[in-house]
């Protein structure tokens, strides 16, 4: 089974996924979802979208951007407003600021880390990438850094 939906409608897509895990925790088995969006920046930083895309149909677009439409309807339900969002911006940069301290002062992690917790059982291609980052590591360890990637 599939469903498509406005990929820029918040509401939208918590419903059809609310009732896609519905199903599958009933036993119905896995739903296909489709959301519809349109990619308003850029791919990467190297990518300059500006050389192949019409800037009237990105304004356009930029007109049903999630985060606004989210936004004003709460704001006409009486469920949001300014100085809420305005102290959840604050709220968030703090925690921001403390997340940010927090990996300053960390110790650096070893290569190993960053192949944890993906898999139950490492494929054999990412095991062969865990022992070449291991001898990277090691290499820079023995006079080209310390070890860490």
């Amino acid at each position: 089974e599939g469903r498509q939906v406005d990929g820029n409608d918040v509401i939208a897509v918590h419903e059809v996924v609310r009732r896609a895990i519905d199903k599958a925790r009933s036993g119905g088995g896995p739903t296909l979802i489709e959301a519809l969006t349109y990619r308003l920046g850029d791919h990467t930083t190297a990518d300059d979208a500006s050389r192949y895309r019409d800037p009237e149909i990105v304004r356009a677009q930029w007109t049903r951007e999630p985060i606004a439409r989210l936004r004003a309807y709460l704001v006409s339900e009486g469920a949001w407003s300014k100085e809420q969002e305005a102290e959840l911006h604050k709220e968030c940069a703090e925690e921001v600021d403390r997340e940010v301290a927090a990996y300053l002062h960390a110790s650096p992690l070893n290569s190993d880390a960053m192949f944890e917790h993906l898999y139950a059982k490492l494929p054999d291609t990412l095991q062969w990438q865990r022992e070449e980052a291991r001898r990277f590591a090691q290499r820079s360890a023995n006079g080209n850094g310390n070890g860490h990637v």
